[in-house]
């Protein structure tokens, strides 16, 4: 018998959250999402999962999770709608960001479903 690893039910439980902050954009949906995907990899006791366009992470703090997209962008617009990145407000929003020396990883997440991210110079 193979068992899939996280399992499917799992992987979709982590889409519905990524989909529901993506749709509501509200920082209490962020928060459950961030816990919800946090849940999932403590239960399979595994440090990231890559799910679709994103891969899900924990954080070192117990509790905490972060979304990290796949795709790089160079523009200002979202690859799926081509929704400027950059206004405010707007259907693009931060999802995390990766500090480092010269430029940071931001992936930003739409409400047209597409995750993505792009290098910016600090």
């Amino acid at each position: 018998m193979v068992c899939a690893f996280p399992s499917p039910v799992d992987r979709d439980v982590i889409r519905t959250a990524v989909n529901t902050l993506l749709q509501t954009q509200r920082a209490a949906v962020r928060t459950i999402m961030l816990k919800t995907i946090r849940a999932v990899l403590d239960r399979y006791k595994i440090k990231k999962i890559p799910v679709d366009d994103y891969i899900v992470r924990k954080t070192k703090e117990p509790g905490w999770a972060y979304v990290m997209g796949k795709r790089e962008v160079a523009g200002r617009k979202c690859p799926g709608c081509g929704a400027d990145i950059y206004k405010w407000p707007g259907p693009v929003k931060i999802l995390s960001i990766s500090e480092g020396y010269k430029k940071d990883r931001v992936s930003y997440g739409c409400c047209c479903g597409k995750i993505f991210y792009k290098m910016e110079v600090i």
